[in-house]
């Protein structure tokens, strides 16, 4: 182990003359006689209060193992000069490069430098590693997207997301709006605040303009082009998390050398995130990085390909501690010889009730429901979970009771999955603009549907998300709804099921007009509608890693407390509304004494009565306490919809010691495009 020593406000200058600020913690014997490969984290969450303490762990962790950990702020945010006029912008991932190879000349570098980072940290190690800075030899993205229009917090199937967005798009108005400190010696950091203030957009609106993909959202993504990335990559992803299909298919599709691990997790770290099992993923990195960073034959890209968690049945919860199962692991992804399996949807003899079976049905058949844009409260908050309040899906049954449903005969073997499984389905609607939801659940002996995956489709982008079109009433057409991965065994003596539905709130916002949605089933085989399942291998073809389970070793830096968190859905019987509440905050306390508090409180509200009109109100609020002074930011967003339209009011107001200091307000009213 190395002692470590630790620079800060380290200015760092760009192709286009801005600095950004990094803070740099090095082995304390790094130097030209005795050089370290480097480490970078690019993201946008204040490294010098909101994540400074967690920043000072890691940093000291990294350096003693020989490494320089290297945390800069996204130009725009934190102590970082410029202007943060949206996220992944291209000049954000230019500056990545540029810091990369400003690293690898730094005299105390050895010229090999890694990138890593959870979400946006992932995002941007994929990005600046499709530029192919020359001295990047390796990132670990955990949690990450190679697509920004079908995997991130805007948009799900085509259709616009409604959680997310307030948790995310609000809160970081907020966030942009704190002041660069502590301030540089000399600098008038009053004035600068003040011209970033006025300087900054409100990144939703971009977001909520372009809901059709296109040039704007490739801007950022991986996709199409993989072959771009040379960089080895360790992929780290989890079943209940956002970004898991991204980690799969870039462990597919990108020609570099390249391994992922896939857990239960939700957007959360793997040593302590839930559900379990738990592994030290710090010990991993580590161990990937001795590899292509210091030239350490330590057998890590002898590993399998992918390994990953294949979770059992356990009673649905929304916040549990662990799931059962096994780890597994192939030689390659998809594995060879796996295979899918089709179940045929079937008619019943209860409406709305119907069967999955092994052929084709010989006769044809209809369920036909209602839009019901209030469906889903069962399920998970957000379409991925993460910490309180972000929870997974109950019993799904009461989302089950209005809405088709086919189930299979108990199983008399285990079925295990691997993968993206598929809904295809014929299915006709009375309106235009219609959405459908897929949950994909295991029923155990007792009844019970515990919700194993699920996937949505903006019915107008049944061909494509570039060019969606209206429905045809009365049309019956083809769709192909994909759900998100899932490894998954289900036990002899349950039952598979799927349901559908038209909405999924508080996830998706709902599609705006009334009307009735009908599925076909039986005809023609080849037109049927099925279930396709992707087989996971009966047999691992590699050796599963053994994996440190135990906390990784990291120092205790400064401190803080959590608010009581709320999930909270209320039901309004004579407006026919239904809204759900939620509230997550807590303080950051650094060992200076250094204060940060944030909090966030949200009410989402859907019309069964009126699916166009819904409504998310959120209420940001941040106080941080530095250099003798408080600077409090204050931001309600309220987002309304109607047929035709989304209507948006988001006021900032911000006080610099008990007094008025900045205040804005921006309005937008922008047209709904087929969602």
């Amino acid at each position: 182990m190395h002692g470590v020593r630790s620079e800060r406000d380290v200015r760092i200058p760009v192709r286009d003359g801005t600095e950004l600020s990094a803070n740099l913690w090095l082995p304390d014997d790094a130097s030209p006689a005795s050089p370290a490969p480097a480490i970078l984290e690019l993201i946008p969450y204040r490294k010098d209060d909101w994540r400074a303490n967690a920043d000072e762990s890691r940093g000291r962790y990294l350096a003693a193992r020989g490494y320089v950990l290297c945390r800069v702020d996204v130009r725009g945010t934190g102590r970082s000069d410029g202007i943060a006029f949206d996220e992944y912008t291209a000049d954000e991932t230019r500056d990545g490069y540029d810091l990369v190879e400003w690293l690898a000349a730094q005299p105390w570098c050895t010229g090999r430098v890694g990138m890593w980072g959870i979400s946006y940290g992932g995002f941007t190690s994929i990005q600046v590693a499709a530029l192919r800075p020359p001295h990047l030899r390796a990132i670990v993205p955990m949690y990450a997207t190679d697509d920004r229009y079908t995997d991130d917090v805007h948009y799900i199937g085509g259709c616009v997301t409604a959680s997310e967005l307030t948790q995310y798009a609000v809160s970081q108005v907020a966030s942009n709006a704190l002041p660069a400190l502590p301030a540089r010696e000399g600098e008038d950091w009053i004035a600068a605040w003040r011209r970033r203030l006025e300087a900054t957009p409100v990144w939703l609106l971009p977001w909520l303009r372009h809901q059709r993909d296109g040039a704007y959202w490739r801007q950022g993504s991986l996709a199409p082009a993989y072959e771009r990335i040379e960089a080895a990559v360790l992929l780290v992803g989890g079943w209940m998390d956002a970004y898991v299909d991204p980690a799969l298919r870039m462990l597919e599709r990108c020609p570099a050398p390249r391994r992922a691990i896939v857990g239960n997790w939700s957007h959360e770290f793997p040593d302590d995130g839930y559900p379990g099992p738990n592994l030290d993923w710090l010990h991993e990195l580590v161990r990937f990085y001795d590899h292509w960073l210091k030239g350490e034959p330590n057998g890590t890209m002898d590993e399998p390909a992918l390994t990953w968690f294949q979770r059992d049945f356990a009673p649905p919860e929304p916040f549990p501690a662990a799931w059962p199962g096994r780890w597994r692991a192939v030689a390659a992804y998809p594995p060879a010889g796996a295979g899918r399996r089709s179940l045929w949807l079937a008619g019943g003899d209860e409406p709305l009730r119907g069967g999955l079976a092994g052929a084709p049905p010989s006769a044809g058949g209809a369920m036909r429901f209602p839009h019901r844009p209030t469906a889903g409260l069962r399920g998970g908050l957000s379409w991925g979970a993460g910490g309180a309040p972000n929870g997974l899906a109950r019993d799904i049954r009461p989302d089950e009771a209005g809405a088709p449903t086919y189930t299979s005969e108990p199983l008399e073997a285990a079925l295990e999955i691997l993968g993206m499984a598929e809904l295809v389905v014929q299915v006709s609607t009375e309106m235009p603009v219609a959405t459908l939801v897929a949950r994909l659940s295991d029923v155990a002996p007792d009844g019970t549907s515990g919700q194993v995956t699920m996937g949505i489709l903006n019915l107008t982008h049944r061909r494509s998300h570039a060019t969606p079109e209206p429905l045809m009433p009365g049309t019956v057409e083809t769709v192909r709804v994909p759900l998100r991965a899932a490894g998954y065994r289900f036990a002899p003596g349950h039952r598979i099921r799927v349901s559908v539905a038209s909405a999924c709130w508080p996830v998706i916002w709902p599609s705006p007009d009334a009307g009735w949605l009908t599925l076909h089933h039986g005809g023609e085989p080849a037109a049927a509608s099925r279930l396709d399942l992707p087989l996971a291998p009966a047999h691992d073809d590699a050796t599963v890693p053994t994996f440190r389970t135990e906390l990784p070793a990291l120092d205790e830096v400064g401190g803080g407390s959590s608010d009581t968190p709320i999930w909270r859905v209320t039901e309004d019987v004579m407006a026919g509304t239904v809204t759900v509440s939620t509230h997550d905050g807590g303080d950051t306390v650094l060992p200076d004494g250094a204060r940060l508090y944030s909090a966030e409180s949200h009410d989402l509200t859907a019309s069964d009565a009126d699916p166009a009109r819904a409504r998310m109100v959120s209420r940001i609020r941040y106080r941080l306490e530095r250099d003798g002074h408080v600077m409090e930011v204050d931001v309600d967003g309220d987002t309304t919809s109607d047929a035709t339209t989304f209507h948006l009011d988001l006021r900032l107001v911000v006080r610099l010691d008990g007094e008025p200091f900045h205040a804005a307000r921006t309005t937008e009213s922008i047209p709904r495009d087929l969602v």
